[in-house]
């Protein structure tokens, strides 16, 4: 009977085998260290001829076991070692090769939801848009992992197996802390653009917390997002002192006719000053000319009624409105001037 692995690692290979086949759990891991390193060759044998090799050096054998078409060794490192980090690479090794045809797709589904968090993990990390159905299925599943960081490398695996509708409904349905924080690292590292463009149809809400959740809120990474709702726009306000400038003139403009504030027909009066000719906004100006024609009314209507009070304060209340409509007329006859061009 062995004692540790110096003991293991002097037997021959029927012997290693025996202990493979029906030693004790710690035999059965030894003798898989000693058979790797051996089929590794001078790969690895040499960073562990001394000593009972490290996990840094396992996560070597595996490598080289794959290398070698060494699979019944590499899948019993996957499911035998004691340490999580060498079971995840291995058993990445082995969904890849499962991937490839080359290894049943059952090593992998049997144990990886039954493993630690690191297997899990480092199995979502082999899914990409040209992965099986059966390894997307699996993602699908952890969904509901009981590890928060699992389920969110299954909620990123699924976008890029182009499983969106299932990843955005998980999203849609979670409690909203985690989503921001899932939405704060899927928009990391320069994906903002492309989140938005995956969040293009989700509700307002998923949108909203986008927009909140991004390091930077830059209007051009998160147009998509945003498009004419009003009430993006002013969660992008909120977020970015230069969103009204970063916005398109024809995206304002639609905004602030679906949902209509004197501060921004004001905003965008200030932009059709500085212009010297429409562009793709032109065919707006009509509605935009007859929104302001349609405030002026209903400010021409309370300064009517005020003057009827004749108090100090409907006097001071008739002179901001005197200039509110000023303004008003302002806008009015900037969208004229362009209009005529």
């Amino acid at each position: 009977m062995a004692g540790c692995f110096e003991d293991v690692r002097e037997l021959g290979e029927p012997e290693l085998r025996a202990l493979l086949d029906g030693g004790r759990p710690e035999e059965r891991v030894w003798a898989i260290w000693a058979l790797a390193l051996r089929s590794g060759g001078g790969d690895v044998g040499e960073l562990a001829a001394r000593a009972e090799p490290d996990a840094g050096v396992r996560r070597n054998l595996a490598v080289v076991l794959a290398g070698h078409g060494h699979l019944e060794l590499l899948v019993a490192l996957a499911h035998k070692d004691p340490a999580p980090e060498v079971r995840g690479a291995a058993m990445a090794l082995v969904a890849r090769l499962a991937i490839d045809g080359k290894l049943p797709p059952a090593l992998i589904e049997d144990r990886v939801t039954t493993d630690a968090p690191e297997v899990r993990i480092a199995v979502l990390g082999t899914i990409f848009a040209t992965a099986p159905g059966w390894l997307a299925d699996l993602a699908e599943r952890l969904l509901d992992d009981r590890d928060p960081d699992v389920r969110y490398e299954a909620f990123e695996a699924l976008v890029r197996a182009n499983r969106l509708d299932v990843s955005l409904l998980w999203l849609e349905e979670i409690p909203e802390p985690e989503a921001r924080l899932t939405l704060m690292r899927w928009s990391a590292r320069g994906r903002t653009r492309a989140c938005a463009e995956a969040l293009s149809r989700a509700s307002r809400r998923l949108r909203r917390m986008l927009i909140e959740s991004v390091r930077v809120a830059a209007y051009d990474d998160l147009a998509p997002a945003v498009a004419d709702d009003p009430a993006l726009v002013r969660a992008l306000a909120r977020r970015n002192a230069h969103a009204f400038e970063q916005l398109p003139l024809a995206t304002l403009i639609r905004a602030t006719l679906r949902e209509p504030s004197d501060p921004w027909i004001l905003i965008i009066r200030d932009r059709l000053i500085s212009l010297d000719a429409p562009s793709d906004f032109a065919a707006l100006l009509p509605e935009y000319r007859e929104l302001c024609g349609r405030r002026l009314a209903e400010l021409t209507t309370q300064m009517q009624s005020l003057r009827k009070v004749g108090s100090e304060a409907a006097a001071a209340e008739l002179s901001a409105l005197d200039e509110e409509r000023a303004a008003l007329e302002s806008a009015l006859d900037a969208a004229a001037r362009l209009l005529l061009h």
